[in-house]
């Protein structure tokens, strides 16, 4: 039984690491990444947020109510005798009830945790923010490079349409035709070139530290499992969802310090008075505790229907995490079998555009058939691209939202 046991666990371990796909090559480095995370602005606000709720923290457990010195002095007028300066000095100071102590505590320690997962969540969303970039990037690249091929090619094929003509096989109309898809490329090639430009200047605008996107074309890998899989992963350890039910947690507490403050606390205090010119000297004890009224009781009703709030806000940030989750795996793994069908297209399209070429070249297809079929090879190419771009993305999201791809925690670690 226990060999029967031990062989089911490590079967279990392998599957699950079979189910993860290693993270795709065209990404920019880890270290770049950490650093340029680290260096966000909306990172390094969070972490500022984090130090105001440790600050917070501290003041909750020392407690609101400070030491209170009066003093008073008088002039006693006695007729027929003589006249009396006096003078009375009184110290007080609210006592917080153990009770209320100990939760004040746990509030600001609940708040301190929430503030360490919001810290996660903006390095989460800073990094959707450079995948989403960094991608784009990519595609802007790409479609610059396809068309500055193009433009070559259209080139060489104008040069093979000139000697044609210098040789009587081709009209001289044709020549015209090949310029005019020449300036065409070279046309789009200006404009992706420019669209190219624009993205990169945004994604070193935003994140300074990451090198420009290198030349790869790496195959996606489809991500093993099934949704529940990847939605039971990305749940596991997600920084948002965490953050929501630490406050959850923190608008409980709070209810149940309302509940607590139906209790007032007492004032004790001590005084001291000098009357009648020294001969009589007081010495007292004193202590107030207030009478609550209706306002303790709507106090609770207040954080009782924010609780439930904060509830609803849990269920609904759950639901819509697990929705994005199913959503992402389900676009990686549709978008490694778009690219393979996508490839595979834009190879025969390509063999089919280099054998009209060959074929031009000879004299057996016209001008027109043959810039029709290099177009289309160009837009096959660009698609097959872009599909495998996409599928790359999809893939990286995937592996981010389930912590496999970078650090993300409050101190830079996996989870």
């Amino acid at each position: 039984m226990r060999i029967w046991l031990a062989a089911l666990m490590l079967g279990a371990g392998w599957g699950a690491i079979a189910a993860e796909p290693p993270p795709p090559a065209d990404l920019p480095p880890a270290a770049a990444v950490e650093q340029a995370l680290d260096g966000h602005p909306q990172v390094r606000a969070a972490q500022a947020e984090l130090r105001a709720a440790e600050a917070e923290h501290g003041r909750l457990t020392a407690g609101g109510y400070e030491y209170g010195l009066s003093l008073a002095t008088q002039r006693r007028n006695v007729r027929g005798g003589p006249d009396h300066t006096e003078w009375s000095a009184s110290l007080a100071r609210g006592l917080r009830l153990p009770a209320k102590a100990e939760l004040d505590d746990r509030i600001g320690g609940q708040g301190v945790r929430a503030a360490e997962e919001r810290v996660g969540d903006a390095r989460h969303e800073a990094a959707r923010q450079l995948l989403g970039l960094w991608y784009a990037a990519r595609q802007a690249a790409l479609e610059a490079g396809l068309w500055e091929r193009q433009a070559a090619l259209l080139q060489e094929q104008k040069r093979v349409v000139e000697a044609r003509v210098k040789r009587g096989d081709a009209a001289r109309l044709d020549i015209l035709h090949a310029e005019a898809a020449v300036a065409q490329a070279l046309s789009q090639g200006v404009a992706a070139s420019a669209r190219a430009r624009s993205v990169q200047s945004e994604l070193a605008a935003r994140f300074p530290e990451l090198p420009p996107p290198e030349d790869s074309q790496p195959a996606p890998t489809a991500p093993a499992g099934d949704a529940d899989l990847w939605v039971a992963r990305t749940l596991a350890h997600n920084h948002e969802l965490l953050a929501v039910q630490r406050t959850l947690d923190k608008a409980r507490l709070l209810t149940r310090r309302a509940e607590a403050d139906r209790t007032p606390d007492p004032t004790l205090g001590l005084h001291l008075a000098n009357e009648m010119g020294g001969d009589d000297r007081i010495l007292g004890v004193s202590l107030s505790i207030p009478l609550p009224g209706k306002t303790r009781g709507w106090e609770v009703q207040a954080r009782l229907a924010q609780a439930e709030a904060m509830a609803e806000m849990e269920s609904a940030t759950r639901r819509r995490l697990s929705a994005e989750a199913a959503a992402n795996w389900q676009k990686a793994a549709a978008g490694v079998e778009g690219w393979r069908r996508l490839e595979e297209a834009a190879q025969a399209v390509e063999r089919h555009a280099d054998l009209a070429r060959r074929a031009h070249e000879l004299g057996e297809l016209g001008l027109s058939d043959t810039l029709l079929a290099r177009r289309a090879a160009l837009e096959a190419r660009l698609a097959a691209g872009q599909a495998r771009l996409t599928a790359n993305e999809a893939i990286a999201r995937l592996l981010l939202d389930a912590h496999r791809l970078w650090p993300l925690g409050a101190d830079g670690a996996h989870h």
